[in-house]
C-alpha cells in the first residue's frame, strides 16, 4: 500500500565499524568516516567537515528529516565508549552546516552500535522510535553507510519516491564486470546475464513497521543478513 507522502523522515547513519586509515603524517591511526574530506569552504558558506559530515549533510539539505541518528562503536569500557562518542560529535559537528538553520531543525541523537551493521542499525532504530513513538505519524527510514559522502540528491529523491509508492526502496547499479555464479569447490556452474542483476548499495528506504518487522524477526530467527534489504525480502515485506 502506497505510503502517506507526509510521513516523518529520519535517518541512520551507520558509523560503528571500527575500520581505520592512516592519516597524512601516518603515526596517528583513525576511523575512515572521521577523515577530513574538504577544508576549504563550500558554495553554501560552510566549512570543514568529514567524510561523517558530508554523508549525512547531503540528506539533510535535500529533504526535511526529523531525526538523524549516527551509529558509533560501542565499547565494554565506560570511559571509551565516552571517548568514542566524543569521536562520533566531533566528527560531525566539526562541519559548520550542522550549526546552521537547516540542520537544527533535525534532531541529532548518538546512537552505541553493537556487533554487527544489523545490530548498529536495531539499535538506532529502537531509539528513533523511543522518541519518536508519541508523535502518532507514519515514518520513513532511510539507512545509509558513514563512508559514503558523495551520494547524489537525485537518488534521496527516487528512492524516497519509490519508498511512499512500495513501501521499501534500494538503489543498485547493473554490474559492469562478467558475473559468473561458482559451486563450492571454486568451479564455474552458471552464467549470470549482467542486465538482470543490481549491486545494491545505499541509502535503503523503509517505511518504519516494515524495517521494524523484518529486524524483529531475524532477531527471533537469528538471521544475519548482508544488508537491510535482505531482511525486509525475508517477510515478504
Amino acid at each position: 500500500t502506497k505510503t502517506d507522502s507526509t510521513a516523518e523522515l529520519a535517518l541512520v547513519i551507520v558509523a560503528a565499524g571500527s575500520s581505520t586509515r592512516f592519516n597524512a603524517g601516518g603515526k596517528e591511526r583513525i576511523k575512515k568516516e572521521y577523515l577530513p574530506l574538504d577544508t576549504e569552504e563550500t558554495a553554501d558558506g560552510t566549512k570543514g567537515g568529514t567524510v561523517l559530515s558530508a554523508a549525512a549533510k547531503i540528506f539533510l539539505r535535500a529533504k526535511d528529516f526529523s531525526t538523524l541518528a549516527i551509529a558509533y562503536p560501542s565499547s565494554p569500557d565506560k570511559e571509551q565508549q565516552q571517548e568514542n562518542e566524543k569521536a562520533a560529535r566531533e566528527a560531525l559537528f566539526s562541519d559548520d552546516f550542522f550549526s546552521s538553520p537547516t540542520a537544527q531543525k533535525t534532531e541529532t541523537i548518538f546512537v552505541p552500535g553493537g556487533e554487527t551493521r544489523q545490530k548498529s542499525v536495531k539499535n538506532a532504530l529502537e531509539e528513533i522510535s523511543r522518541r519518536t513513538a508519541e508523535t502518532g505519524r507514519e515514518r520513513i527510514v532511510f539507512i545509509h553507510d558513514g563512508a559514503r559522502p558523495f551520494l547524489k540528491a537525485q537518488t534521496i529523491e527516487d528512492t524516497l519516491e519509490a519508498a511512499l509508492e512500495y513501501g521499501a526502496a534500494v538503489p543498485g547499479l547493473q554490474p559492469t564486470d562478467t558475473q559468473k555464479e561458482r559451486d563450492e569447490d571454486g568451479f564455474i556452474r552458471k552464467h549470470l546475464v549482467r542486465s538482470a542483476l543490481s549491486a545494491v548499495q545505499t541509502p535503503q528506504v523503509f517505511h518504519a513497521a516494515i524495517l521494524r518487522s523484518a529486524y524483529n524477526a531475524a532477531m527471533f530467527e537469528g538471521f544475519v543478513g548482508t544488508d537491510d534489504s535482505s531482511l525486509v525480502e525475508r517477510i515478504g515485506g
